[in-house]
């Protein structure tokens, strides 16, 4: 007699109940370590009255749990064939057709008559709508933001409640690209609230439930540290995570606060076009936020589905991506919940991007600097200082700084917190001479005129690039985190109300360089009053490394006939390696998104 796991739902829908009948001693143990082998946690049964039985496994009923089912358990070794009983049946094959049937397109009314989406907007909107939880993946530029409002407008009309709703969003700059969209595109709704300050605990007093909240990451640690705290205890309907590669790090408190505020949401979107910034890894909280009972921990999620190997040096497991063989159940698990465009296939309007490579050199007596620090970890600098680095990480910050211009290093002792002793702590700032500003500046010159958006991960080295380029007579603005100006901040500092200035000003075309950092500047703003991406630095963050490319490359630079994204690479230093990196990290990327040539095409394809 062939073993049969069988299943049925529970009287209130929420579980499945599994049962192995005409299993024997040899198919009792495949059984047991398929069943271990679910990401979902399950329990044993219940008898009538109340004593556990353990004869019944009962599993959370959601499909990712049915499509691990369904291909652990065809025979072949398995211990058992898989056999849905009559009400689970009926509910597979409605799931089944929710998510992978076209879905009823958008009301023809459902936003103003004087704006209209793309055609593929609309297609992705009533995706959203219909599955109610998604990730969504589009390339940046292509209109995430627009899509997530229509898609849930759409669920309001079938019958779904949306509010109260909480947009997460990285900062008050894409926080404000929000409320304008959400006010043009659906003048019906509430206005949207910035949930900052301090009288953000007034929400709590509001009887009518029919609000939007805008709110920062930042934010939401302060708001979100526990499941009874200020935003959670909402209850929201409908959550967005903008720029959701940002809740990445499962361990970060960003992340736990995003996962909390929406793990009742009956509607999430996760909108990102580079949900991977380091590994596989990174997906892991956004599917917690989806259905935070199928993928109940990544400790589950590993090992079923990841791909790794041992790090020769020690370091633990390195992740090289999803299990080859694994692949297409995980994609299954998320039938009708990945929601991608990529840029090439619905703006194809758009110009050509052209990548091109400068490479500086390093004067002497800064190689002998970073020469050092790269061999023995401590950096003899030309003035006699040295300059020790404690961690890899470290190590790598230095030398991308050294990559890029000169370094003096003040040093001071402080008591360490836990002995009291004296310990030094090195401070370093970044001067002149900037090898790379200088190599900007020739590019420039070749550009006659032309604006130019700058992008550097570190603050210090836009400032510097900021005092070549105004030296030479360019009109330059500045977009990075608020802190002093140029010149040691003698120059205007740089705030929330100049960086608005500046960007204004040069999509105006007041402006020849606008010099951003790549965390201020590099997501969710439009730079297409010029045609290229100068990349002094590049972050090791996949997102960070990205996403400035298309601040130029957007709706608005069809009037170029082609944009440049030109990167600064010194010579022999470990700015090669990052671009190395970052293609490893873009192969994951493009193994989620299923688009092997992906990482063929990152960074122009360039070394």
């Amino acid at each position: 007699m062939t073993a049969t796991l069988m299943g049925e739902l529970t009287s209130d829908g929420q579980n499945i109940a599994l049962i192995a009948t005409g299993a024997d001693d040899w198919d009792i143990p495949l059984i047991g370590a398929g069943l271990s082998r679910l990401t979902a946690l399950g329990h044993p049964g219940r008898r009538p009255d109340g004593s556990e039985n353990p004869d019944v496994l009962v599993v959370p009923a959601t499909w990712p749990v049915v499509t691990q089912l369904g291909s652990m358990f065809g025979g072949n070794g398995s211990g058992a064939a898989w056999r849905p009983l009559p009400g689970l049946s009926g509910w597979i094959m409605a799931e089944w057709e929710r998510r992978n049937c076209p879905p009823p397109p958008l009301p023809e009314d459902i936003c103003p008559p004087w704006l209209t989406p793309y055609e593929y907007q609309a297609e992705d909107a009533a995706a959203v709508a219909a599955a109610g939880k998604v990730l969504l993946l589009h390339s940046p530029g292509c209109g995430k933001t627009i899509i997530s409002i229509l898609g849930l407008e759409a669920r309001r009309l079938a019958g779904h409640e949306i509010f109260p709703m909480i947009i997460v969003v990285p900062n008050w700059d894409i926080g404000r690209v929000w409320d304008e969209h959400i006010r043009a595109w659906m003048p019906g709704w509430p206005e949207p609230v910035m949930h900052k300050g301090t009288g953000r605990g007034r929400v709590k007093g509001w009887r009518d439930r029919r609000y939007i909240l805008l709110t920062s990451y930042a934010t939401a640690r302060l708001d979100a540290r526990h499941s009874e705290d200020l935003l959670p205890g909402l209850d929201p309907a409908a959550v967005i995570a903008d720029e959701a590669h940002l809740i990445g790090n499962h361990q970060s408190r960003q992340s736990q606060a995003v996962q909390r505020i929406a793990k009742h949401a009956a509607s999430f979107i996760a909108a990102s076009g580079t949900l991977i910034t380091h590994s596989m890894r990174n997906i892991h909280p956004a599917l917690v936020c989806l259905d935070h009972l199928s993928w109940s921990s990544w400790d589950r999620t590993r090992p079923r589905y990841i791909a790794t190997r041992r790090d020769p040096g020690g370091g633990g497991d390195v992740i090289l991506g999803l299990r080859p063989e694994m692949q297409q159940e995980f994609f299954r698990c998320l039938a009708g919940q990945v929601v991608r465009r990529a840029k090439a296939d619905v703006l194809d309007w758009l110009p050509d991007k052209i990548y091109s490579v400068r490479r500086p050199e390093m004067p002497p007596e800064w190689r002998h600097a970073y020469d050092t620090m790269e061999q023995q970890m401590l950096a003899e600098l030309p003035d006699g200082e040295e300059l020790p680095v404690m961690s890899v990480r470290v190590q790598l910050t230095r030398l991308s700084q050294l990559a890029s211009c000169a370094a003096d290093v003040q040093v001071t002792w402080e008591p360490d917190p836990y002995t009291g002793l004296p310990v030094a702590h090195y401070h370093v700032t970044l001067m002149r001479p900037s090898w790379k500003a200088e190599s900007l500046l020739g590019y420039l010159a070749e550009r006659d005129g032309l604006p130019t958006a700058v992008f550097t991960e570190s603050r210090q080295l836009a400032m510097i690039t900021g005092e070549y380029c105004t030296e030479a007579g360019l009109r330059t603005g500045f977009i990075t985190g608020p802190g002093p100006g140029m010149y040691g901040g003698q120059a205007e500092p740089v705030s929330q109300k100049t960086r608005d200035r500046d960007k204004d000003a040069f999509q105006a075309g007041k402006l020849d360089v606008i010099v951003c950092t790549a965390g201020a500047g590099g997501m969710g703003i439009t730079l297409t009053a010029s045609n290229a991406a100068a990349m002094l630095q590049r972050s090791w963050q996949l997102d960070l490394g990205l996403q400035p490319e298309d601040r130029v490359h957007r709706p608005g630079a069809e009037k170029w006939d082609h944009v440049e994204i030109t990167d600064f690479v010194t010579i022999g230093t470990v700015d090669q390696r990052r671009r190395e990196v970052l293609k490893d990290k873009g192969a994951q990327l493009g193994q989620l998104l299923r688009e092997p040539g992906f990482v063929r095409t990152l960074l122009g394809g360039l070394r």
